[in-house]
């Protein structure tokens, strides 16, 4: 139905499509026990939304208002409760006339990102994700606020997360705000799977979206590459705790002790002390060590050197 040049949906395209969106958020998980609403624009000064509260898996042709964009229920004798959001659906009809869907669900993402207090940043995972570009978080307000708020972003953006209420998203068509749900629900599946960090202390890697730089991030252990299995070894086996004992010798002598490093514990008190095993007897054709003055070995150095020249 072309309209003043532009082509909008008619009534029972803009019902059946919001049906249909409607089924698919609920068989993904992104709506919760009726929260949220859809809405599809028919013309420049008409709506279909969602009733509040409305069973969005069983969606009914009744459960569905047409309504102008001041809010007034039109074809109608007996008014029906809409939601709360109902003043930033208007806000954004009213803002960007070539918007013909919005969506308010419920994808987890949007409730993790509401709590730690940020937004999406434009990213390149695939082409709904880049055309979604980025989504910005708006802090806990009233819908009027709120609705203020998207005014000024609804003409550049493609949705808002909403903090502690889910995200609204929108299109030229119900189906493109339906995908951009679907593509912030991906988002934070590359998220979860390139920046978790299972060291993080912050709390951000059991939702994945820690990247492991934070402040409170632990530190990781050093091996000193004098435990027992490093010894000799090119790097620390991964397995080997990273401080283990320092090896000691057999013979009782106590090992290089690197600077940092704790020192060896003593025997206990009373405790046999460990002495250097008997130097081996000599073998037959094996001449004994003789103990010579220091002096008399200086006195046959200089007499064989001055005997060679």
């Amino acid at each position: 139905m072309v309209i003043q040049g532009v082509n909008y949906p008619s009534d029972f395209e803009a019902k059946k499509a919001i049906i249909a969106a409607a089924a698919k958020l609920e068989a993904k998980g992104f709506q919760v026990a009726g929260d949220g609403s859809l809405s599809v624009r028919v013309g420049p000064n008409a709506i279909w939304i969602t009733v509040e509260g409305a069973d969005k898996a069983a969606l009914q042709q009744d459960q569905l208002v047409r309504i102008d964009l001041s809010g007034k229920q039109m074809a109608t004798n007996k008014p029906k409760p809409l939601g709360e959001d109902l003043p930033i659906h208007l806000r954004i009809y009213r803002e960007n006339e070539t918007v013909q869907g919005i969506v308010h669900a419920y994808p987890v993402c949007a409730a993790v990102l509401g709590i730690q207090g940020t937004g999406m940043e434009a990213a390149a995972f695939s082409p709904s994700v880049r055309r979604m570009g980025r989504i910005q978080l708006l802090p806990q307000k009233d819908a009027q606020t709120q609705a203020e708020a998207v005014s000024l972003l609804c003409r550049t953006d493609r949705g808002v997360l909403l903090q502690s209420d889910g995200c609204m998203t929108w299109g030229k068509s119900l189906t493109e705000a339906v995908q951009t749900v679907e593509a912030m629900d991906y988002y934070c599946k590359v998220k979860k799977c390139t920046g978790g960090s299972k060291d993080c202390t912050c709390g951000h890697s059991e939702t994945g979206l820690c990247d492991g730089s934070c402040k409170t991030a632990a530190p990781q252990p050093v091996c000193s590459g004098n435990c027992a299995a490093c010894v000799g070894a090119p790097t620390c086996p991964s397995s080997v705790p990273a401080h283990s004992a320092p090896a000691q010798p057999a013979t009782g002598m106590t090992g290089i002790i690197r600077p940092g490093e704790p020192l060896p514990a003593l025997p206990p008190q009373g405790a046999p002390a460990v002495t250097a095993p008997a130097p081996a007897a000599p073998t037959p054709n094996q001449v004994p060590a003789v103990d010579v003055p220091k002096a008399d070995v200086m006195a046959e150095v200089v007499r064989r050197v001055m005997g060679n020249k």
